[in-house]
Formats: C-alpha cells, sequence, structure tokens
C-alpha cells in the first residue's frame, strides 16, 4: 500500500482545491436572485417578526413529525433579517454542501474508529468473508476480476486511467452530481435523490460492519495472484492513503452504488440529450474500474446495487430528522431558506401552489406523496 510520503506533495494542495472548487461552483451556479427571494416570500405569505418588535417572541412554536411522535419547534421567521439568513438563502446549494460535508465525515470518522480498533480477529473473518465471495463468483461462473485486471495490465495507459479513475473520480463525480441535479432536476426528485445518496452510506456501513469482507488486493497474491495496482502504481490519491481508512470494507461498493444512482438519474431526469446519451456508461466505468483495479469483486457490486435500491425505497425516512434541523437553525439564530419545491413554484409562475406541494422536506411520510 501506497505511504503518504509516496503521493505527490502537491496532492495535498490539488485535490482538496478540486473539491472546494466545485462546491463554490455549486453555490454559483445555483444562486438565487434577492428579487426573487422577496417575491416568493410575498407570494407564500410569510412575514417575518420584526426582531427589534415588542411582539418579538423567539418561541413561536410550529409542529413537525419526528417518526412516530408529534414535537413542537420553534419558528425561525424572526431570524429572516439577519445577515446570514440573507446570504443562506441567496446561496441555498450552501446548505447541500453542509449536508454532504456532515454526511461524509461522519461516515469517515466511523470508518476510522473501526479501522484503529478491530483486532485480528477482524481480519481472519474478512479474508473468510473474501474468500465465500470467491466461491460463489466461481459456482456461477462470474469470476472475472482476475481476467480483467490481467488484461488491463497488460496496457499500461489503460491501467494508469483506471487507476486515476479510482482515486480521482468517485468523490468529484459526486458533487458534480449534486450541483447539476440541483439545478436541473425536479426538486422532489432531488430531494429523493439526495436522501437516497446519504442512507447508501448508513446502510452499507452498518453492513461492512457486521461482515467485513477483505478486498481482492489484500489476499495473498501466491494463492490468488491479485495486484494492488492503485497502490503499487502509487495512483492513491489522499482520499485512500491514510491510517484511518478501514481496509476491510469492500462488501457492498459504494463506488459502485453511487455510481448506479448517478447514472441512473441522470438518464432519467436529466434535460440534457447528450447527458443522458453518456449516463449509463459511468456505472459501466466504474465497475470496471473497481474490478480491475483489485479493490471490489463483482458481487460487491451487486450488493451496492442493493443497497441504493433499499436506500431508495426508505429514504423519506431521513425527513423525520428535519426537527433536529429547525433546532440547530434556532440555536444558530438563522431561517432554513425556503425549500425548493415551494421556490421554484413561485418563480416559475405555477399559480396553483397546492398544500401538498409547500415545503415538502417539512412532511415525512406522507402516504401517496411524490418520490
Amino acid at each position: 500500500m501506497s505511504k503518504p510520503d509516496e503521493i505527490p506533495a502537491l496532492s495535498y494542495i490539488l485535490e482538496p482545491a478540486l473539491v472546494a472548487s466545485l462546491l463554490t461552483v455549486g453555490c454559483l451556479w445555483n444562486r438565487r436572485k434577492p428579487s426573487e427571494i422577496i417575491q416568493a416570500h410575498n407570494v407564500s405569505g410569510t412575514t417575518p417578526i420584526p426582531t427589534n418588535s415588542s411582539t418579538d417572541n423567539s418561541w413561536n412554536w410550529k409542529e413537525m413529525k419526528f417518526f412516530i411522535w408529534k414535537v413542537k419547534v420553534p419558528s425561525n421567521e424572526r431570524f429572516r433579517m439577519n445577515f446570514f439568513s440573507r446570504f443562506l438563502g441567496m446561496f441555498p446549494f450552501l446548505l447541500e454542501v453542509w449536508y454532504w460535508l456532515l454526511t461524509y465525515w461522519i461516515y469517515q470518522i466511523a470508518r476510522a474508529i473501526q479501522a484503529l480498533t478491530m483486532g485480528s480477529d477482524f481480519r481472519v473473518l474478512a479474508e473468510k468473508h473474501a474468500r465465500q465471495l470467491i466461491t460463489i463468483e466461481k459456482i456461477l461462473h462470474i469470476d472475472i476480476e482476475l481476467g480483467l485486471q490481467r488484461f488491463v495490465m497488460k496496457k499500461a495507459w489503460l491501467l494508469t486511467f483506471f487507476n486515476k479513475t479510482y482515486a480521482m473520480v468517485h468523490i468529484p463525480a459526486t458533487i458534480a452530481f449534486m450541483a447539476y441535479s440541483y439545478r436541473y432536476f425536479s426538486p422532489l426528485i432531488f430531494q429523493s435523490t439526495r436522501r437516497t445518496l446519504v442512507l447508501c452510506n448508513c446502510l452499507a456501513f452498518i453492513v461492512f460492519s457486521s461482515w467485513p469482507c477483505m478486498p481482492p488486493r489484500l489476499l495473498p497474491y501466491e494463492e490468488f495472484g491479485y495486484v494492488d495496482t492503485l497502490h503499487a502504481g502509487k495512483a492513491a490519491s489522499i482520499w485512500t492513503t491514510n491510517k484511518f481508512q478501514n481496509q476491510l470494507a469492500a462488501f457492498p461498493s459504494l463506488h459502485f452504488g453511487y455510481s448506479f444512482v448517478i447514472g441512473l438519474s441522470l438518464f432519467i431526469y436529466s434535460p440534457h440529450k447528450l447527458v443522458r446519451a453518456i449516463s449509463l456508461f459511468y456505472p459501466l466505468l466504474i465497475l470496471l474500474v473497481i474490478m480491475a483495479t483489485a479493490n471490489h469483486y463483482i458481487l460487491d457490486a451487486v450488493g451496492g446495487f442493493f443497497v441504493t435500491i433499499v436506500a431508495h425505497r426508505i429514504n423519506r425516512l431521513v425527513l423525520n430528522l428535519r426537527p433536529i434541523e429547525e433546532w440547530l437553525f434556532w440555536l444558530l439564530r438563522c431561517e432554513r431558506p425556503m425549500d425548493k419545491v415551494q421556490f421554484d413554484s413561485i418563480i416559475q409562475g405555477d399559480s396553483l401552489i397546492t398544500a401538498s406541494h409547500r415545503d415538502m422536506s417539512q412532511r415525512p411520510l406522507i402516504s401517496g406523496s411524490p418520490e
């Protein structure tokens, strides 16, 4: 495996800079005009309570659902004229940035704790599970990983391309997809897709915590013949090389799970023909990459596929966390930006904004509501 001193020093600057640039572009690309914000609030009929009013009361309550309970949370309309509220209102994609960072770091910290606390027994169990997957693949005649890797290794340019794709594409592609889908997808579709990706992380963590699996590259070379092309070729990035990385989390593959959600969503919902035409090549590329670099088995991709299906089916469970979000905004003395469903309906001139379309993100687990 590569060591930190084998990664080019410039990577420690350029790779985070690329991620930061994509997040910044996403915020600028999806900004709202102040005139549209005023129009949206006027049409919606929500008027903030002046902060210097004698009737100012920070404990204006509203009810929200928290799983099976109804709870009261403070209304944050009184903070609408605060600088932070107005800034967030102009750049609502910042909220998506924070959610993505929160999800990413919680996931990485959980994996790091697991990587630092697992003992030798955990590694033995992971190898046992890997051997089981290989046995199943041989029975099904789908054990194509080694043959694919040997084919790719004969072509230096293809091996380099696959290594760089695995190391560098996953995070930037996900961020770019979030910015694109926020702008061009239906708001309800975007919200459902974003929640699905969040739950993919949660479900995958549960699986590889209870059922660790060693990737092909860590299996004994003398017995299996897999080569760790990513690290042996010194193509690893700062995202894939650190002592806190859990190396025994091959099943399911989030690389493929994310690529499947991204590719299929673009194919179905993108308004651009070119994007739709090439969208399905992305999960296919990632599938080949994860196998050729010996990071995953084909059954890991199958596991990643089923994780995304389950995550999509239950994605509205995440909406039950909205009361916690409202309390955090109250503590920050900030109003949450108007929900994209309501905002877009107003700006696009939809004169019929029904109750079922007002702030969908505050309506968890409504039977029959759009996904």
